[in-house]
């Protein structure tokens, strides 16, 4: 019986074989020859990754220790190496160009915010202030005290005014406050008249009527018995109070005097100056006659609600026509 072939293998044998160029493979064991030096073989029209691993230990002699550092070197070139340390200075450059721009952002949105602020300011209407008849002109005026209303009137009456117009006095108290031209002449004129003023519905103006100008007062009143009361109580002193704005004619307005365009419609002199009653453009009127029978001032009611205090029959004929039509419309 034959023996059975024995093949062994070993790592030393393998390297022996790859230095010689020879590929290892399995052998019989012989026991008497030695191993015979196998051909080398002839280079493969191939080319693969081991042959060519082969051949490069071939040419340069390379040993497995020279191979696995060749490739740790390789597998640590393809790593990144640290980037060099910037100079300080040029991150001082950075900071500073930072900061720049950040301040000219905040300014930028300051400046816009207040333009926005400029341009969102609320708008406030100014108060308006409404007459009860239509007027041709309008004027401010203004006073603390009723010496300076006055004042402030009469210095409104020496400024020219087309014929057969009128011009409407106004104040800032009268849009916020309850107070009205008239009522801030409250020192001369009676309480009991002034309770029952509708300030909204009143008026203070310069008519412009029978060749001369002269102040006059439309008052809307909530009772008419209470105010003719009070009007009648007034009437003593009520011309000399109002002196000022219905100045006699050797006084005048601002120191002039005033024309005489309005007298009594009777053959018979006055002697003594006192209020008649008297009709004017169909409503009943008190007239306040000088010694020569010359109008100073007079006052009507157009209707039950509605008084008015003018100069003379021209401008009380004016502003009853006024507010006809107003009325009307």
């Amino acid at each position: 019986m034959d023996t059975p072939k024995k093949y062994i293998r070993t790592l030393e044998g393998d390297i022996e074989a790859v230095k010689k160029g020879i590929i290892p493979n399995l052998s019989p064991l012989i026991k008497s020859p030695p191993i015979p030096e196998a051909e080398p073989l002839k280079p493969s029209p191939i080319k693969t990754y081991s042959g060519d691993f082969l051949q490069r230990m071939k040419d340069t002699h390379a040993s497995t220790a020279t191979v696995l550092a060749a490739e740790q070197d390789a597998s640590t070139s393809g790593v990144p190496q640290d980037q060099p340390e910037k100079s300080p200075k040029s991150n001082i450059i950075y900071i500073i160009i930072g900061a720049v721009l950040v301040l000219l952002g905040i300014s930028g949105s300051y400046i816009a915010y207040t333009r926005y602020l400029t341009n969102a300011e609320p708008i406030i209407l100014a108060p308006t202030v409404s007459a009860p008849i239509f007027v041709d002109d309008t004027e401010k005026i203004s006073g603390t005290n009723s010496k300076e209303m006055l004042q402030a009137i009469e210095q409104s009456v020496t400024r020219p005014l087309a014929p057969n117009t009128v011009r409407f006095l106004y104040t800032d108290f009268a849009t916020t406050t309850d107070n009205s031209v008239f009522s801030s002449l409250k020192p001369l004129a009676p309480d009991v008249l002034l309770r029952n003023i509708n300030v909204t519905r009143s008026m203070a103006g310069i008519v412009n009527s029978g060749g001369g100008q002269s102040p006059f007062f439309v008052l809307s009143v909530a009772s008419y018995g209470d105010t003719f009361a009070g009007m009648l109580s007034w009437e003593p002193t009520m011309v000399r109070d109002l002196s000022t704005l219905f100045p006699s004619f050797a006084e005048g307005y601002g120191g002039q005097a005033a024309s005489a365009t309005s007298t009594i419609a009777t053959s018979t002199p006055i002697l003594i100056a006192s209020f008649r009653d008297e009709v004017v453009s169909n409503h009943d009127t008190r007239v306040y006659y000088d010694a020569e029978g010359r109008s100073i001032l007079l006052y009507g009611y157009w209707n039950q609600t509605t008084l008015v205090i003018a100069r003379d029959r021209s401008a009380f004929t004016e502003i009853i026509g006024r507010l006809a039509t107003t009325r009307a419309q």
